[in-house]
């Protein structure tokens, strides 16, 4: 059974109990789903970024597992990410810069134009797990990868498939019916209406949420977290 610890209540980033997996008539949202639409909707770069949490006991095991050279770290939300590797882009580079977020015992990596994290999913889930959503909304192309114990273990594509073997993670899958059909409940009105992409964002979030026990939020983006500049 994969749940988080719950020792902190934070007030900009929620800690849950239980995922809240209960089918309504008509398809109403969750508590979880208003939370992610909104955030999606409010947050227009987060279809651009890659994000992964994983285990670990410090910053520094993360850094050495995604294999880097680090040439400096400052402090600064997901628009100076953003804003930062932009410029980069700019001058013909990518990949040079990492939001590193801690909720222990998780943290969160999120890149713009880069995805270290989720080439190292392997080296950041042994001993532990790690979970990454990956793609970019201008080109209405995603994937979510669960890793445990060192290796890769589920894949789910947007518009696609699921890979792999989801045992895992299946109580927490209930009711995610945009990430595949076979989670649908057809007669709580939960099921697949057409496929959106912002509809199948929504719920890889919530499984995000609901494998870390932590609630991603607008506030918690915009707080100062440490950036990494890499060698590239």
């Amino acid at each position: 059974m994969i749940v988080a610890k719950h020792r902190r209540r934070f007030a900009t980033i929620g800690r849950i109990k239980t995922p809240d997996t209960s089918g309504r008539a008509g398809a109403l949202l969750t508590d979880a789903e208003k939370h992610y639409k909104d955030l999606i909707e409010r947050s227009i770069i987060l279809g651009e970024l890659c994000i992964t949490w994983c285990r670990a006991d410090s910053a520094d095991e993360v850094i050495r597992a995604l294999d880097v050279e680090v040439l400096d770290i400052t402090n600064s939300g997901f628009k100076g990410l953003s804003d930062e590797s932009y410029k980069e882009q700019i001058e013909g580079g990518f990949g040079g810069f990492l939001m590193l977020g801690e909720e222990p015992p998780w943290f969160l990596a999120m890149e713009y134009t880069g995805d270290r994290a989720y080439r190292a999913l392997d080296r950041l889930s042994s001993g532990g797990e790690a979970i990454c959503l990956i793609g970019s909304a201008t080109l209405y192309r995603f994937a979510l990868f669960y890793a445990r114990d060192g290796r890769k273990i589920c894949k789910f594509d947007y518009a696609g498939d699921i890979f792999g073997e989801t045992a895992a993670i299946d109580e927490h899958l209930q009711g995610l019916f945009h990430l595949h059909e076979r989670y649908a409940d057809t007669e709580a009105g939960r099921a697949p209406d057409g496929g959106l992409l912002d509809d199948w964002r929504m719920h890889a979030l919530v499984l995000m949420e609901r494998i870390t026990g932590v609630r991603l939020s607008f506030e918690w983006l915009t707080r100062g977290h440490a950036l990494y500049r890499f060698r590239v």
